[in-house]
């Protein structure tokens, strides 16, 4: 499916205000965050706070982030992180981070999302929850999330980056895509009449195909604003105003996602978005294609127990080895007969 599908199926709603009809209000009401992660926590980094949710934090396993894509928010991964966190009995923390500009993040300069701002803050919240840290970590990626996480690990600025996990981005027909984009944004209804409403047009026109997933993660998009005397409920990220940025998200993306010095895995809903580099590095074996057709361009959100298992099963096949050392006071041959 054509990459500009994939990030805004929606077809054209004419109304400025979309209704809410009287059964919505439970067939479409919010869920809460505290059922799929243990923490909500702020992480002070630069100019910005960062809204961080969180299971595990105090435990010795590996380590999962999460670095949602453009107008989303941490919370885009929380169904698929909350599986991750039961499948893997030794203790994991999974953390997933609204970025500046996105969900409940605040400071200063919000509109400035150039990818190496939000390098520099994903590293540094990073760096502040985990100072020397000594755990392995698998950086998780969707979209222009995956931009950023890959140049983070392609710098080798985060310890132990055991594992890069890309989600439904490829840098070609990202970038062949750039123009039609604002089409896409300017298609979305610009109000909505309430939370329930926004995530019912969510799922109607079909930009998240999970109705759990939908509750969960649309009420973090929207905010209330005053308007002839009743409240609307419009867009938190104004996409638009950081069009400039765009380009710098993803040229050389697929370079950075080969060369970072670790194992790597893409998940995409389709075969027909590898461009020629990643075709080639593909057949080379230099990291695992995982393919979810039923899905749509949020594929954790629309299969989070898919992309769950394929990164758990990815982080496992790609564990470093625990090889015994043979101690140094027992001479070679001795260790063979004992053996």
């Amino acid at each position: 499916m054509d990459f500009r599908q994939h990030i805004f199926k929606a077809r054209t709603i004419p109304l400025p205000l979309l209704e809410q009809t009287p059964s919505d209000a439970t067939q479409f009401q919010p869920l809460d965050w505290a059922d799929y992660f243990e923490n909500q926590q702020s992480v002070t980094f630069g100019d910005t706070a960062f809204n961080v949710y969180c299971s595990g934090l105090s435990y010795t396993g590996p380590i999962f982030v999460f670095h949602h894509g453009a107008g989303h928010s941490g919370l885009s991964f929380a169904l698929a992180a909350k599986h991750i966190f039961s499948s893997i009995p030794r203790g994991p923390t999974v953390v997933a981070l609204d970025a500046r500009g996105h969900g409940c993040t605040a400071g200063e300069n919000q509109g400035d999302l150039s990818l190496e701002r939000m390098v520099d803050d994903f590293v540094g919240v990073i760096q502040e929850l985990f100072p020397n840290n000594s755990r392995a970590v698998v950086l998780v990626g969707h979209s222009m999330g995956g931009a950023v996480v890959a140049h983070a690990a392609e710098s080798r600025r985060i310890s132990r980056v055991t594992g890069l996990v890309l989600i439904d981005i490829v840098e070609g027909t990202a970038m062949d895509s750039l123009s039609s984009i604002p089409m896409f944004i300017g298609a979305r209804p610009s109000t909505f009449s309430s939370v329930e409403s926004a995530i019912k047009w969510h799922l109607d026109s079909g930009a998240i195909q999970n109705t759990d997933s939908a509750r969960l993660s649309v009420p973090s998009l929207v905010v209330p604003t005053q308007g002839d005397g009743a409240v609307a409920w419009t867009w938190r990220t104004r996409l638009l105003p950081t069009e400039r940025f765009w380009p710098g998200w993803y040229t050389g993306l697929s370079k950075t996602f080969v060369a970072a010095p670790t194992a790597k895995l893409l998940i995409l809903a389709g075969t027909d978005r590898l461009d020629k580099e990643l075709l080639i590095a593909q057949m080379q074996g230099k990291f695992q294609l995982e393919l979810l057709p039923a899905a749509g361009h949020t594929i954790q959100e629309d299969l989070p127990d898919r992309v769950g298992d394929t990164i758990v099963a990815f982080w496992r096949r790609n564990q470093p080895l625990n090889i015994p050392v043979r101690r140094p006071d027992i001479p070679s041959s001795v260790s063979q007969q004992q053996q």
